[in-house]
């Protein structure tokens, strides 16, 4: 990803993380002997606060996006540096790979099947940032597995279908709040459209 003119688009956070990624910061020069109130050129310090604030924040608030397809080009590792300065080690800039990631395919295709749906930019941006619809990781605590395995097998499965009809529906309430005048534009019908949307270009596992 190859960012012409920042001022022409507003990018998504995964957008945001990718292009830091792709972008380490450089090594900024070093002071002089004796020198006091060096200022280098150029000055990377704050640059280096931003990208180190980046990944906190994803590691932190949004670590869904690292479940997204793969947006580093093939062989290069995420970085995330939570709560660390990112290196400077680096004395020039990774030359970028031309070829797309299967991010940078996954957006396009996103926005084109939800179009139907006439929501805005903003709506799409925030629904891609929340990632809502998403199946996400949930760890279950110790007495509730031993629950389950006490239940017999008509049981489990009953609860499994309960609990993927209750999974399609458990972001609803946010997409209220993101989407303007959600029940009066959306069906239920068109809601699960959404999602499958969703879950289809930015689900690991319906992406890969």
């Amino acid at each position: 990803m190859k960012i012409v003119d920042p001022q022409t688009a507003t990018l998504t956070n995964i957008e945001v993380l990718s292009y830091f990624t792709a972008n380490p910061p450089r090594k900024s020069a070093a002071a002089p002997p004796g020198a006091r109130n060096f200022v280098p050129k150029p000055d990377l310090r704050d640059h280096c606060t931003v990208v180190t604030e980046i990944h906190n924040y994803v590691d932190r608030i949004s670590p869904h996006l690292f479940d997204y397809p793969r947006y580093t080009q093939e062989g290069q590792r995420p970085l995330t540096n939570t709560f660390q300065q990112p290196s400077t080690d680096q004395q020039e800039p990774y030359i970028q790979s031309t070829e797309p990631t299967p991010l940078d395919k996954a957006i396009p295709a996103l926005i084109k099947e939800l179009l139907p749906f006439s929501l805005t930019k903003a709506e799409v941006m925030m629904m891609i940032n929340l990632g809502l619809g998403l199946k996400r990781k949930e760890k279950l605590r110790e007495d509730e597995m031993e629950t389950d395995k006490g239940e017999e097998n008509g049981g489990e499965k009953e609860g499994e279908e309960e609990e993927e009809e209750d999974d399609l529906f458990k972001d609803q309430p946010i997409m209220d709040t993101v989407i303007e005048d959600f029940s009066e534009r959306l069906n239920d019908e068109q809601f699960v459209s959404i999602v499958t949307i969703m879950r289809k270009h930015l689900g690991k596992e319906e992406s890969s």
